[in-house]
């Protein structure tokens, strides 16, 4: 079986970013981190402020999937990998 068969064709997640979000990171915050990319470099690839990145980072936030989907964009990820579990 291969990963992506394990996957259900989505991406696998790097270990890192799965560390990260064990230790309490927002989806956001995990692979901007694991990107190396600043919330002042993603503030301005998404014309917003730091401030406004931080609140999109906080792990109680529930972006919308437009706003998931525009941060996955200038990430270059799959808007998908940055939707948080429902509890």
């Amino acid at each position: 079986m291969t990963d992506e068969t394990q996957n259900k064709g989505r991406p696998e997640t790097p270990s890192e970013v799965s560390w990260l979000l064990r230790e309490g990171h927002s989806p956001i915050k995990a692979w901007r981190e694991h990107l190396g990319v600043t919330q002042e470099e993603l503030g301005r690839r998404l014309a917003a402020s730091p401030a406004a990145v931080a609140q999109l980072e906080a792990r109680a936030a529930r972006p919308r999937a437009a706003t998931l989907k525009k941060v996955a964009a200038v990430l270059g990820i799959d808007w998908e990998l940055l939707q948080v579990a429902k509890k």
